[in-house]
């Protein structure tokens, strides 16, 4: 197995984890913040086992779990949500592209794609993982005429040649969203890959990404959670390498053409999301949402 597979294998185990979350939370929470019915198809046998086993979903749904696991759930739900509400509000104003870098299990192809027949989508991803999803997707019917899966090997391109590729309008303003990520790639190419839609992306496009905040502005608790979530993903093994701090990511994304309509940390997340919830799940604090406009 080589590096690439083996990167490659851990992706969809994150992933995996996350649709699995994203399931919990859609079958079991009341008012869920995020409403993913396909999610529990799309991840892995070994969880859909778990998600059906009656003591795993008591367990995954007790305060005990909510108040710490609870906050991955929240970091999962909580992601999606900010950013299919920022897609709607640039539909409403007419961007007809959007585009999933690293689309993973998202599952908005098949909730939402034939509600927007004039939005272009483009899912960008490894082309493994994308062959494993469509075989999932087709089970649901034919995929929507206006999905585009436009694979990439994030190793060896950027993400404007990949795009560059595809029925992607360099001249239209186009939504990209770009979730889960950037916690496991090294900064530089993080930016590297921003700099790189700014390359291909009209004026009027919007990005949407989560980061994590470097743990030393964490306090207490939270920066025990912060070494929790990484011993948690070192299981998956799954590495998180990328942190920043965000005045300084807002000082190089602005270097890149982009403006910063909005950096939500996790206070406000769960002020915006989470409030009085009977589950008590809440966002995390060590993550952040970023939402940048190239104007």
């Amino acid at each position: 197995m080589g590096a690439r597979n083996m990167k490659e294998g851990q992706s969809s185990r994150t992933a995996e984890a996350a649709a699995a979350l994203r399931a919990n939370h859609f079958q079991n929470a009341k008012n869920p913040v995020f409403s993913d019915p396909f999610a529990f198809e799309l991840t892995s046998k070994g969880w859909k086992k778990l998600l059906t086993t009656p003591l795993t979903v008591k367990v995954m749904n007790s305060s005990v779990f909510n108040r710490t696991l609870g906050l991955l759930t929240g970091q999962v739900v909580g992601r999606s949500r900010y950013a299919e509400d920022l897609l709607q509000q640039a539909i409403l104003k007419g961007t007809q592209q959007y585009v999933l870098v690293g689309a993973g299990l998202d599952s908005f192809t098949l909730r939402q794609a034939q509600q927007y027949p004039n939005l272009r989508i483009f899912e960008v991803d490894h082309p493994d993982t994308q062959a494993a999803k469509q075989k999932k997707l087709s089970q649901f019917g034919e995929i929507p005429a206006n999905v585009e899966f436009v694979a990439i090997d994030f190793e060896k391109e950027s993400i404007a040649d990949a795009l560059a590729r595809s029925g992607f309008k360099q001249d239209q303003a186009a939504f990209f969203s770009w979730l889960g990520t950037t916690h496991y790639l090294e900064p530089q190419t993080t930016l590297n890959t921003l700099q790189s839609i700014a390359n291909i992306a009209a004026a009027k496009s919007e990005v949407v990404m989560d980061y994590s905040i470097d743990y030393r502005e964490l306090s207490g608790i939270e920066r025990f959670g912060s070494l929790f979530v990484s011993q948690f993903t070192r299981f998956l093994k799954e590495p998180l390498k990328g942190q920043f701090r965000p005045k300084i990511l807002h000082q190089s994304v602005n270097q890149l053409g982009y403006n910063v309509a909005e950096d939500l940390s996790g206070i406000g997340l769960t002020e915006r999301y989470f409030q009085a919830r009977p589950d008590e799940i809440r966002h995390t604090i060590a993550t952040h949402m970023l939402h940048l406009r190239l104007d």
